[in-house]
């Protein structure tokens, strides 16, 4: 069993201190729990962003297929005016449009949820670290640690946030830089897909 989890079950609680009290111990709870609501909402968010992905790929596939039946018939469907044809062929280019948007937005939705993954991964790796009477006042794991949580990144924001912090920078400093770089991305056109 890993023994931040051991300390963080063991002795008495804030609620009821004893002499066994220990700040480790409630920290290590504490974030224990966010660890648990992160990755509660990671696994709900994901099973209904599955679905709807699901969702929108078929109907992408079905728009595609009836822009080409469309195309491919070069004449009028027995029964419907060529301003009918058109009004499909339009309708239909509006969701493929709305359809891409919505791939967009999934993709988004991606790089937020591996955020929290890491986040969860983070506060997992630091709860290990706090609760481990060996590790916890030895500044070779304290930096060690952190470098590992900075190796899981994947993202360039993500690692500009880490550096910043770690220079002594405030949250309000890094949260400004980042709405700052956002900003700009968006200034430029630039999106990132992945």
């Amino acid at each position: 069993m890993n023994e931040r989890r051991v300390i963080a079950n063991a002795g008495s609680a804030a609620g009821a201190p004893d002499l066994d009290w220990s700040q480790v111990r409630e920290t290590v709870r504490m974030l224990n729990l966010a660890i648990a609501q992160v990755s509660g909402s990671l696994v709900n968010g994901d099973e209904s962003v599955t679905e709807l992905t699901g969702s929108f790929t078929s109907m992408a596939g079905a728009i595609a297929e009836i822009r080409e039946a469309i195309e491919t018939t070069g004449t009028p469907v027995e029964g419907l005016e060529n301003d009918v044809l058109a009004t499909i062929d339009q309708k239909c280019e509006m969701l493929s449009d709305k359809v891409q948007s919505a791939i967009i937005a999934f993709q988004f939705y991606d790089r937020f949820t591996q955020n929290l993954s890491h986040v969860k991964e983070s506060l997992d790796s630091l709860g290990n670290l706090i609760g481990d009477q060996s590790k916890l006042y030895n500044p070779v794991e304290w930096t060690r640690n952190q470098q590992e949580i900075r190796d899981r990144y994947s993202m360039p924001e993500e690692h500009e946030m880490f550096d910043m912090i770690m220079r002594g920078a405030t949250i309000a400093e890094v949260l400004e830089n980042f709405k700052n770089k956002k900003v700009e991305k968006e200034e430029v056109g630039e999106v990132e897909l992945f």
